[in-house]
């Protein structure tokens, strides 16, 4: 070896440079490791009445500061209570990871939440912020409202709550959370928001919704999967998955949830409900572009259709099982109304625009007095529904004010 030939120098100078990269690529990571923020050692305490606001707060300041990291919630109750004007109270920064230990690591309003509105627990302030997860966590709202009272009851008490008017909350992700009494919505997502992932979460004794989704145009790529709802001791007021206000939003996706109460979702450009379990019913209006397939719908005594959507375009309803239940007597004499399985309907005296495109294939009906109707539908294909024997007496399908329909019997 010549230790005095340039080679020998170069080569040498290049393992040098890489040891050294080598090296700081390892410190970056072990920087990053170590950014982890305890909220107890910032003055949060567990399990007694002090209220742990600005601690946890002091504790996402300093994740902040850190560019990102993990704030964590160990084990035991902490109370959360409104500061001033603010919405969230506790605003999240870029990069984050917002980590309990599961149910027993529990973020909880003070009780006198119950006593004024517009308490957002968790969320995003006006900018924009973006790859932040909330998961194992329990998050307590602290209700006491049986249920919705118009004018007394404080519906925009929220627990997790997106929303940017002049902003951008982006690669959000919230899991194995439980999130519960809140007399507005356990989680929403609004105006501002972009690739939302909501998996595997339990919702249990909201007044409003369970899941509420919304977005302008530019906003959406949601996903809401493997969620749902327990049985309630209030009274809920909404639907376990909800999207209104929704102008356009595109891509939403609802997958695989069990919701003891409805699928509601209107003004949504790429909409796909597949296989949930629902006890209600599933129901949207100016939606473009969906898909309704392998859902199990179980209907209650109301007499309203299982499966409704109005002024659709491009709307495929298939491998469906929708399941009514035992007529309401009572309710049926008082309203005159036929159950309907599925029904999709347009042009009426509020808008003229009808209903388009319309496939209705393979979905199993049982029980109820007509199966599929339409009213108002230009374009579609509906065969191969099928009803179980009680419906000897009720129709397959009702055809009203409708163009362009294929059935069975062409």
């Amino acid at each position: 070896m010549n230790v005095n030939n340039p080679q020998f120098h170069l080569k040498l100078s290049l393992i040098f440079k890489m040891i050294t990269l080598v090296v700081t690529v390892i410190a970056f990571a072990n920087t990053t490791r170590a950014a982890s923020f305890n909220i107890t050692a910032f003055g949060a305490t567990a399990n007694d009445e002090s209220d742990d606001t600005k601690a946890v707060l002091a504790a996402l300041d300093a994740c902040r500061e850190a560019r990102g990291g993990t704030v964590f919630v160990p084990a035991g109750t902490f109370i959360i209570s409104r500061q001033k004007a603010e919405s969230p109270i506790l605003a999240l920064c870029s990069n984050l990871t917002l980590r309990g230990e599961g149910a027993s690591s529990i973020l909880k309003y003070d009780p006198k939440v119950n006593q004024s509105n517009f308490w957002r627990m968790l969320g995003s302030s006006e900018g924009e912020v973006r790859n932040i997860t909330i998961r194992d966590l329990h998050l307590d709202g602290s209700n006491t409202y049986p249920k919705y009272v118009k004018g007394k009851t404080p519906e925009q008490c929220h627990g997790i709550y997106f929303r940017t008017v002049k902003g951008i909350s982006e690669n959000i992700t919230i899991k194995d959370c439980l999130i519960e009494y809140f007399c507005g919505d356990c989680i929403g997502i609004s105006l501002g928001s972009r690739n939302v992932t909501i998996r595997d979460v339990t919702l249990r004794n909201f007044i409003r919704q369970g899941i509420q989704l919304a977005g302008r145009e530019e906003d959406g790529n949601y996903l809401v999967t493997g969620c749902q709802d327990l049985e309630h001791s209030i009274t809920p007021g909404g639907s376990t998955i909800h999207v209104e206000h929704a102008d356009g939003t595109k891509n939403i996706q609802i997958i695989a949830n069990r919701c003891r109460n409805s699928i509601l979702a209107g003004g949504v450009n790429g909409l796909i409900i597949r296989d949930n379990v629902v006890n209600g019913r599933i129901e949207g209006n100016g939606n473009r572009n969906i898909l309704l397939q392998g859902n199990i719908i179980r209907g209650t005594d109301s007499p309203r259709p299982l499966i409704q959507f109005g002024y659709a375009r491009n709307l495929i309803i298939r491998d469906n099982i929708l399941i009514h239940a035992p007529a309401n007597k009572t309710n049926e004499e008082k309203t005159k109304t036929k159950r309907i399985g599925i029904y999709v309907w347009g042009a009426s005296r509020y808008n003229p625009e009808p209903s388009h495109d319309v496939m209705i294939r393979d979905n199993f009906i049982q029980a109820g007095d007509v199966a599929v109707s339409l009213n108002g539908v230009h374009g579609g294909d509906v065969r191969g529904n099928k009803t179980d024997h009680s419906n000897k007496a009720g129709q397959i399908i009702s055809l009203k004010r409708t163009e362009n329909i294929t059935t069975d019997s062409e």
